[in-house]
């Protein structure tokens, strides 16, 4: 399964919808940069590149039009993190590669600190789809501040695929088929200090919730809930108002 395949079951998909951006839209930025954007760089914006629960909802991509653009020491930028303290882009000279490296820039525009975040444009990618995906983008998602116990981690590790590409020593991520996300955070005593989930799917987020005995920050439900109340309360007035 390729990473567009495993970002669009994650987030339900469908393989014959077009979330992306035109040709004539993409051309019009080659054009604009005077350069021929990596192939994946370009599938991706070709495919999924609007999609606002992917790529709008937490850390952004970079539109087409004006957004997307060479830093001054000369790296294609074209993702932001959500508070725009850090940002993300490809090494003008490795733009020929069909699937380049993505850095990520943690310093500032004058004295930027790149370091490399992903070894493929379409890691990149699917990093960015989990990491929005539990901050919101998936439907059915949840957050964790307190320390997991060891337990839990291990009940995790056991039951879902971890998938090395998107995980390093302190965010561990795990998947059950690309259907649902978890991702783990770890101190320097790789003591569990947070965990995120997400998944489209109702039934396996309610799953989830029940295998896992944790104490939960946040869960999605609970704005689920409000918008019932809501309905029901505003149900209730325009009855009262037809009687």
């Amino acid at each position: 399964m390729t990473t567009l395949q495993q970002i669009k079951r994650l987030y339900s998909l469908s393989e014959d919808h077009n979330y992306g951006f035109s040709d004539d839209e993409i051309a019009r930025l080659e054009t604009r940069l005077n350069v021929q954007l990596p192939e994946k760089l370009k599938d991706y914006y070709l495919t999924l590149g609007k999609n606002g629960q992917i790529n709008y909802v937490h850390n952004r991509l970079l539109k087409p039009d004006q957004e997307i653009d060479f830093s001054e020491d000369r790296y294609l930028v074209f993702y932001e993190e959500n508070q725009t303290v850090a940002y993300w882009g490809i090494k003008e000279e490795d733009l020929k590669l069909p699937d380049p490296p993505v850095w990520g820039n943690y310093g500032t525009d004058e004295n930027p600190d790149w370091v490399m975040e992903a070894k493929t444009t379409g890691i990149f990618f699917l990093l960015m789809a989990a990491y929005n995906g539990t901050m919101g983008g998936l439907k059915h998602h949840a957050n964790s501040f307190t320390e997991i116990d060891e337990s839990v981690v291990s009940y995790i590790k056991q039951n879902w695929a971890e998938v090395p590409e998107i995980s390093w020593e302190k965010q561990r991520v795990y998947t059950d088929d690309f259907y649902e996300i978890i991702s783990l955070c770890f101190d320097e005593q790789q003591n569990c200090t947070a965990a995120f989930i997400g998944t489209a799917d109702r039934e396996r987020f309610g799953e989830i919730l029940e295998r896992l005995d944790i104490d939960w920050s946040y869960t999605s439900d609970e704005d689920e809930d409000d918008e019932e109340y809501d309905d029901e309360e505003q149900d209730q007035k325009d009855s009262g108002a037809s009687s």
